[in-house]
């Protein structure tokens, strides 16, 4: 006994089931900026920053046409961490050559 194959699936509309937005460009780049100021060098958190604002900026003025907030936020914090990185960097720079001076 056989049964008899089951109908083809509807093609799917476009829309339907509301995909999400592409993302914004710049929250891309936040995002990479803000992983390499924490990796390598801590003057891309500058970056990462700046271009984090600019996207959520984008974000907010295209009514829901690009996506990425959680990207530009992520950039945004991991730039911030890469200038404390530098901040700190900085001052044990300067004390180390403030406790050399004093004991040379």
């Amino acid at each position: 006994m056989s049964y008899p194959p089951p109908p083809p699936l509807p093609p799917p509309q476009p829309g339907a089931w509301g995909s999400p937005p592409p993302n914004s460009g710049k929250a891309i780049a936040a995002l990479v900026l803000g992983i390499l100021g924490i990796v390598s060098c801590q003057v891309l958190g500058i970056a990462a920053i700046v271009l984090g604002q600019q996207a959520n900026q984008e974000i907010a003025a295209s009514r829901g046409q690009l996506g990425g907030e959680g990207f530009a936020k992520a950039g945004i914090i991991m730039g911030w961490v890469a200038v404390a990185l530098l901040a700190l960097g900085v001052v044990g720079l300067i004390l180390f050559f403030v406790v050399v001076a004093a004991v040379g």
